[in-house]
């Protein structure tokens, strides 16, 4: 009879049996939770930041300045219109609402034919007008700007009545000092706009166009580019937040050299 000696282990053993697993449910509810989210980012689009910032003009001087300079000249009505052009010179233009047409009464009073009156500013991303779009608008009350002396009566004092030139800045006169703009350039990515200019008279209740040039210092004085003499360039920094003017020529404006403006006459 054989005899047999078996040694037990003092551990454990273990028997890998090879199973295949697969594992078709894993991850489904994160697959379903990404579809869901497409489909609604498809339907109501995905979330954009539209936030604006405050952009301020750029300091000048050796940043003593920061102060925004314009100055809006009408062409004096006394003078009439359209044929009256071909013979004006460039003082025929002043800033002064008197040569608009209003009264020394009503600027002083602050009656509604002037108080209701304004400056309109649009900003295009384009100087060309058979493409540009209008992207905003800056609007400056004729309520604020400089003075000039007047008199209303021979038996009173000569009063100080408003003029269309404007010292803008931090403080004091501040409308029309600003451009809100979107914060963010991933949706819209503009920093330079082409500004145009006209005023409401609300004497007559119509828009008066502006150009960047009196029309008598033109060769031809109905008949010129207007992608040139109808708009400044305005260039925002987005680093420090600042935006500064340009003129026709690509020297900077609004600084101690005003932005000029002046009144454009239809051809009769």
């Amino acid at each position: 009879m054989n005899k047999y000696r078996f040694t037990l282990p003092e551990t454990d053993g273990y028997i890998n049996i090879p199973l295949e697993i697969k594992w078709d449910y894993y991850g489904r509810d994160t697959s379903i939770e990404k579809y869901e989210k497409s489909v609604l980012e498809e339907i109501i689009g995905s979330p954009k930041d539209f936030e604006i910032t405050r952009f301020s003009h750029e300091s000048y001087l050796n940043n003593t300045r920061t102060d925004l300079n314009y100055e809006f000249n009408f062409f004096d009505n006394t003078q009439g219109t359209g044929q009256d052009i071909l013979v004006a010179t460039t003082s025929n233009w002043a800033p002064t609402y008197l040569n608009e047409g209003f009264s020394i009464d009503q600027i002083y009073y602050y009656e509604n034919p002037f108080t209701k009156s304004f400056f309109k500013l649009d900003f295009y991303d384009t100087n060309d007008t058979a493409n540009q779009i209008l992207y905003f608008t800056i609007i400056i009350p004729v309520q604020q700007g400089g003075t000039e002396t007047a008199s209303i009566s021979p038996i009173i004092p000569d009063v100080d009545i408003r003029t269309p030139i404007f010292k803008l800045d931090f403080v004091g006169d501040k409308e029309g000092f600003y451009i809100y703009w979107l914060r963010d350039r991933t949706n819209i990515n503009i920093s330079t706009f082409y500004m145009s200019a006209k005023f409401f008279n609300g004497r007559i209740g119509g828009f008066m166009r502006m150009m960047t040039d009196p029309q008598s210092t033109l060769p031809n004085k109905f008949l010129f580019d207007t992608n040139k003499y109808f708009y400044y360039k305005v260039v925002l920094d987005y680093d420090k937040y600042t935006y500064s003017v340009f003129n026709n020529s690509g020297g900077r404006v609004g600084t101690d050299t005003p932005i000029k403006w002046y009144e454009y006459v239809n051809q009769p």
